[in-house]
């Protein structure tokens, strides 16, 4: 039995930051800012790219790509480069579609970024849809369920200015039921302590933190940051270098024995190879909506086991992209936690009519068919601003 392909929609969302309050002024600068990477490009609102590919008997699935910084981006990368090598193609042959759209640029040298993101709102729509048709969900094709419930932590305590606003956010995320948080670091080994410190006396010594650096600083600056983290009990030390200086992120985990992790802004499983080779990883963080979707993701899970890595997903994008994610940590078994992005995002918290349950500082994985969410095509309407 085959199933062709008949039409692939893609929808660029956007929710602007300025929409979100009363005026552009009252828009927090930690909101703009939150962390170290985007002083160069602050934020201005919360994307995503929608896509929906439409088979021949009717049956549509829900993908999505990444959507920073701009959403229209990879919708058009959607609709103009992968559609022409989509239609026709049987919807039921996931491995097969994924391998013809990677190698239709892989000569070209547009395997990675933005490409890839398309590749994976398609990739995670054809998941959907073969879920559909079995009236399974996803984490049932892929073996599951090893777990209904997925641990997670809240993302982020953002780069307040003062120590005090950082415990203050960290304490509302303890009130909302989390047993874990990450907080932003990146400004220098006395001003991270400040913080951090603040936080810890907080929320005490019950509740899990993690760091976040965004590649910040240099294997001297990062040491030295690592001496704070480890006088604080703190071991997860994201992105502390810039993430291809593989070389030194072996050294730095040499050197402070902290769990160091990557690969929110890696792509594939070529990516974490060479991670794993040098010895610079003890946590991958693929990014369901980047990395090209759950069939790479579940490669890279496997590749990551071999190392005795763990994967701890990407957390940042829609509703949808969210629920792909959790049906991924149901099956997966090298598992650590899961992201759960906190910040103000009308995309992700209204997007869906049944969006997973968080408890306990635990998100539900969903259980109808395919990623098992339905659409609030209303909502969807009120923030897309292109259409392919």
């Amino acid at each position: 039995m085959t199933l062709p392909i008949a039409k692939i929609e893609a929808l660029a969302l956007s929710a602007s930051f300025d929409d979100l309050y009363d005026s552009p002024e009252d828009v927090p600068s930690w909101l703009r800012l939150p962390a170290a990477s985007h002083h160069v490009l602050p934020r201005r609102g919360q994307y995503a790219t929608i896509v929906k590919v439409h088979a021949e008997d009717g049956t549509v699935g829900i993908g999505e790509c990444y959507g920073l910084p701009a959403p229209e981006v990879t919708a058009t990368v959607v609709s103009s480069v992968l559609a022409p090598l989509l239609l026709g193609q049987d919807a039921l042959a996931g491995t097969a579609v994924w391998e013809r759209l990677f190698q239709g640029q892989a000569a070209g040298g547009h395997n990675r970024g933005f490409y890839l993101e398309a590749i994976a709102g398609i990739d995670l729509a054809l998941w959907d849809l073969r879920g559909k048709l079995a009236g399974q969900p996803v984490h049932r094709l892929l073996g599951g369920p090893i777990r209904d419930r997925i641990d997670c932590y809240a993302s982020p305590v953002a780069l307040h200015a003062d120590p005090e606003a950082s415990a203050e956010h960290a304490r509302q995320y303890v009130e909302t039921g989390f047993r874990a948080l990450k907080v932003k670091i990146g400004r220098g080994a006395r001003t991270d302590r400040a913080h951090l410190t603040a936080v810890r006396e907080e929320v005490g010594e019950d509740v899990e933190i993690l760091t976040d650096v965004n590649c910040a600083y240099d294997l001297d600056e990062a040491t030295r940051v690592g001496a704070v983290l480890r006088d604080l009990g703190i071991s997860w030390f994201e992105e502390p270098l810039q993430v291809d200086d593989l070389v030194n992120l072996a050294e730095l985990r040499r050197r402070t024995g902290l769990t160091i992790v990557n690969g929110e802004t890696h792509f594939t499983r070529f990516d974490l190879r060479d991670s794993l080779v040098a010895g610079a990883i003890d946590v991958f963080m693929p990014n369901v909506a980047r990395c090209g979707g759950i069939t790479e993701a579940m490669r890279i899970a496997a590749l990551a086991s071999a190392f005795h890595v763990d994967i701890a997903p990407h957390g940042v994008g829609s509703g949808i992209s969210l629920a792909a994610a959790l049906q991924l940590c149901a099956a997966v078994p090298n598992l650590r936690t899961y992201e759960y992005n906190r910040l103000p995002n009308p995309i992700r918290e209204r997007i869906l009519v049944n969006p997973p349950e968080f408890r306990d500082g635990a998100l539900t994985v969903p259980q109808g068919p395919g990623l098992g969410i339905e659409l609030d095509d209303a909502v969807v309407d009120h923030y897309t601003i292109a259409r392919f």
